[in-house]
Formats: C-alpha cells, sequence, structure tokens
C-alpha cells in the first residue's frame, strides 16, 4: 500500500514528558540520540494531513563557515525522526535506513555569530508506505525557514525494518566492539573547514584527494551513542570535508548536496574517501566524492556551489 497517507495507521499523540526525558518538549529518544544537548528541535504540530511544522535552534556557532552544514543535515534528520515516530507510529524498536538525501541552501545563507539561531521546519509527507500495520518508509520534503524566508530545502526517504530483519540483513556485523578500530590521525583541520581535530573525519591517503574515513567516537555531534556501522551524517560531512580539502585554500560552501547510500559503510575496515572536481556552471564548482570499501561503493555525493 503506498500514498501521501497513511489510513490504516491512526496517528498517535505525543508523549507526556518528564524533565529528564527531553528538551524543550522533544524527546531525544525520538530522535535516536543519547545526548539532550544535541536534540536541536524544540516543538511540532501537524497542520493538516500529511503536513507538519516543527521548531529549530541552533547553537550559537564556535566561528568558521557562514553555516553549520552538521546541523542542517542533523535538524532534518530529528525532523523526520520525529514525524515518523509522533505522527505516524514508526516503532522506535525499528532500525531506520536512508537511502538518499538531498538538500540545497540559499545563496548567501549565513546564521548569527554570537546567538542562537531560531528556525522553522515545514514537513510534508510526500509518499508513505505500510507494511502489515506498520509504516515502512516515509519520502520527505523538507523546507527550512528563518524569519519566515526560505533558506534551505531538502528530500529524504526515511525507512524502517525490524530488528529479525535488520538482523538478517547486518548478519556478522550486527554486533561491533565499539570503539576497537584502529583511528588514524587527522589531516590538518583548517583544510577541511573545521576548527579542530575531533571534527575531522579524514586521514591523509597514499594520493592526492585521497584519503581514510576516521571515525573519532569523541566527535559527539556525529557518533552521539553506539551504532553497528558508520553513520550516514558522518559519510556526508567526510563528503563536505573531502571537497573543501579538494578546493582548499580557495573557501567553498556547497550550496547543492545529493547524496546516496549504496551499501552500509563498516567500521572493521578502512573506508576510503576520494574527490573529483567537474566542470560546473559559471562562478561555480562541484566535487563528487565517492566512498569505497574493499572496493565496493558504500556511499556517493555531489556537492556544488561558489568557490574562492
Amino acid at each position: 500500500m503506498s500514498g501521501r497517507a497513511v489510513p490504516d495507521i491512526p496517528a498517535v499523540p505525543y508523549p507526556p514528558l518528564s524533565a529528564a526525558e527531553g528538551r524543550n518538549g522533544i524527546r531525544k529518544e525520538y530522535v535516536h540520540l543519547g545526548r539532550s544537548d544535541m536534540v536541536l528541535l524544540t516543538s511540532w504540530q501537524r497542520e493538516e494531513d500529511g503536513e507538519f511544522s516543527l521548531s529549530a535552534r541552533w547553537p550559537a556557532p564556535a566561528g568558521g563557515p557562514a553555516y553549520d552544514m552538521r546541523m542542517l543535515t542533523q535538524t532534518v534528520r530529528q525532523s523526520g525522526l520525529t514525524i515518523a515516530h509522533a505522527a505516524y507510529g514508526a516503532p522506535l524498536s525499528d532500525h531506520t535506513v536512508l537511502s538518499y538525501f538531498d538538500f540545497t541552501v540559499a545563496p548567501g545563507f549565513a546564521v548569527p555569530a554570537d546567538a542562537p539561531c531560531d528556525l522553522t521546519v515545514e514537513v510534508t509527507v510526500k509518499n508513505a508506505k505500510v507494511r502489515g500495520n506498520r509504516v515502512s518508509s516515509l519520502d520527505m520534503d523538507f523546507r527550512i525557514l528563518r524569519d519566515g524566508r526560505l533558506v534551505a530545502r531538502a528530500d529524504s526517504e526515511f525507512g524502517w525494518l525490524s530488528t529479525r530483519v535488520y538482523r538478517r540483513l547486518r548478519g556478522e556485523h550486527f554486533d561491533v566492539d565499539w570503539n576497537a578500530w584502529p583511528l588514524p590521525a587527522p589531516v590538518e583541520p583548517r583544510t577541511v573547514g573545521r576548527s579542530t581535530p575531533v571534527d575531522v573525519v579524514l586521514s591523509a591517503g597514499d594520493h592526492p584527494r585521497h584519503w581514510q574515513l576516521r571515525n573519532d567516537v569523541d566527535n559527539a555531534v556525529l557518533y552521539d551513542h553506539p551504532v553497528d556501522h558508520v553513520p550516514g551524517l558522518a559519510l556526508m560531512e567526510a563528503a563536505h570535508q573531502a571537497a573543501n580539502a579538494a578546493l582548499y585554500p580557495a573557501p567553498f560552501e556547497p550550496t547543492s548536496v545529493t547524496s546516496a547510500f549504496e551499501r552500509y559503510a563498516e567500521f572493521d575496515r578502512p573506508c576510503w574517501i576520494e574527490a573529483e572536481t567537474l566542470p560546473a556552471a559559471p562562478g561555480e564548482t562541484s566535487v563528487v566524492v565517492t566512498a569505497t570499501q574493499e572496493g565496493e561503493t558504500v556511499f556517493r555525493g555531489r556537492l556544488s556551489g561558489p568557490c574562492g
């Protein structure tokens, strides 16, 4: 069964909260986080069938780029998960799967350098699929506004698998010895558009525009809690850093990003990141980033925007 609405799954009420359960009315469990301080959403409401509005607050940045792509991708991720669990009853015990994640950012978008940034997230569920009596996927459009002005737009499809199905899919990789993998040295932070080594997800490779992914669990923005595979947002961050490194020292702030997740990236083997610059529209640069493990592509991304 498919269609924008999910008629045979009743909307579920949002559970009451205690002070320990979440920050500003959003459960950290509903956005799959272990730390309440990383919950960026502050409220949500249903507008009409398949239409929702959420409020978000980004912390004041610590300097650097005009906006932090990690805050944008986390906001979209958290918005999709909140709508799925709170409005469509997706079980918290199910495992979330992303197949693609695309977004665009308005040219010149910047957040205040000295204060938190309040945003509105409008969500449209374009297509919903049901398996049995539970939602199996939601294809969603996200519109992020600041002071009523559209500053970013994203599209992504969230899917869910039961633990039984997911365990069968993951096989020997279902259980991971968390943080037991080697951690190669980071590249210089400024070359990838970051300010501290812990934020760097790339280590030098053996030829130009080639790096090894580094999974530093002290990077709480990307590794909030133990998981069995490299998070999708970590691969998107690797693409962003690889594009910046490929164009360094010219500053690069992509305004269009497409991402496709083709296979799970595992922690127990090297994941290689490679960047290639391509011709783009006048005044723009486009970088294609590919992540591979043991010769197989696990992720592809394309980032485009003004450079220099």
